[in-house]
């Protein structure tokens, strides 16, 4: 009887032991990138740089520990880059000038058609006063830097993902 006893409990108790999580860091399958100035007017932002969004893929893949056809559920990133503009001025100067880049980093995993984390990018450039001589970069090496720079944080972003929740806890 103690036997008996002592089973089912054992059986009661794994069963009721939550399933673990799958624990990071994961690498990044499918990435995503678009532009999405409808929320701001942006009327000249792609007439100077028309391959932003394929530029920020690149920069990600770039960085990034991408997936492998033997990784169990990597994840994917869908990027909106939502503004670029110069101090808050939606019209890009003539040479396009800017220095403010803004998007939204969505980091999806295979396994849940939600977001597992969703966070806002906000990169702005300033010039700082020093007491030598400074030079600013020409147009193309700085679009390159924020460009990189954004790459940069929204591979940092999906790295913080450290657990993804079992695939049955997604399905209830």
């Amino acid at each position: 009887m103690f036997k008996k006893t002592m089973t089912a409990m054992g059986i009661a108790l794994i069963a009721a032991t939550p399933a673990l999580a799958l624990e990071g860091p994961f690498p990044i399958k499918d990435i995503d990138a678009d532009t999405n100035f409808q929320a701001m007017e942006n009327p000249n932002a792609l007439d100077h740089y028309p391959d932003l969004a394929n530029d920020i893929e690149n920069a990600i893949r770039a960085r990034a520990d991408l997936a492998d056809e033997d990784d169990y559920r990597p994840l994917n990133l869908d990027i909106q880059v939502t503004a670029l503009r110069l101090n808050d001025n939606p019209v890009l100067t003539d040479d396009g000038e800017f220095n403010i880049l803004e998007g939204i980093v969505n980091v999806y995993d295979e396994a849940n058609p939600q977001p597992i984390r969703t966070e806002p990018i906000i990169l702005e450039a300033m010039e700082a006063e020093v007491p030598y001589p400074a030079f600013s970069p020409d147009n193309d090496d700085f679009y390159k830097a924020m460009v990189y720079a954004f790459a940069d944080r929204a591979v940092s972003i999906a790295g913080e993902i450290t657990e993804l929740p079992d695939e049955a806890e997604i399905r209830n």
